[in-house]
């Protein structure tokens, strides 16, 4: 499958009415039943890549595929590469020709769909466009830099079992924030990251 085989799918992946859910579908409609490269899934989403992507690299490190060595480390560097593009106002999102190495398949993608599906649904019926400032462009770019400080923790928490859900769950939430707008997500990521760090500040002292 290439990306010109591909139907128009962005319309749906940003769905302003069920965001969670629009974007796992999307994906499945993408990866078919087989699977793809993640490249050609980004590509699929559009323009409106950065938010979706966010939350579904946080979906994935969020379930036990999170957990297969090396994945934790990939995961963090498309976000750190999505991030730093959010944080130079990038209208369309590029990605390394690497990450055609990395394989979606079907089977991980329904572990996932199956872990999270219960909650998306109630998370989908509670969020809405709100603090509209917080979605503004000058506040992307403080989104950007905390996605990366978050997206840096996951190369050595990787090697802890599950050690990346905290650092994944905040990213899906500042993501979900962009493709919602919805403003009060993304100061509860911005709450979540100070309380992470000063948790470890804490540890180190």
């Amino acid at each position: 499958m290439t990306p010109q085989d591909l139907p128009d799918l962005s319309k749906v992946a940003t769905a302003r009415e069920k965001p969670l859910e629009a974007i796992l579908d999307t994906a499945r409609d993408v990866v078919g039943g087989t699977e793809t490269d993640l490249k050609t899934l980004v590509e699929a989403f559009g323009d409106r890549a950065f938010g979706p992507v966010m939350i579904l690299c946080s979906l994935f490190l969020m379930t036990p595929i999170g957990a297969i060595p090396g994945l934790p480390a990939a995961f963090g560097l498309i976000i750190i590469v999505f991030a730093l593009q959010l944080l130079f106002r990038r209208d369309y999102p590029w990605m390394p020709e690497v990450l055609r190495k990395i394989k979606i398949s079907n089977v991980k993608l329904e572990k996932t769909q199956k872990f999270v599906s219960p909650v998306l649904s109630r998370i989908d019926n509670v969020i809405k466009p709100r603090v509209a400032f917080m979605t503004s462009a000058p506040a992307q770019v403080l989104t950007a830099l905390v996605s990366i400080i978050l997206a840096l923790t996951m190369i050595p928490l990787g090697v802890v079992p599950f050690g990346v859900v905290a650092p994944a769950f905040i990213v899906g939430l500042l993501g979900l924030g962009i493709t919602a707008r919805d403003g009060v997500l993304i100061l509860l990521g911005f709450a979540f990251s100070f309380g992470v760090a000063f948790g470890v500040f804490n540890l180190i002292i």
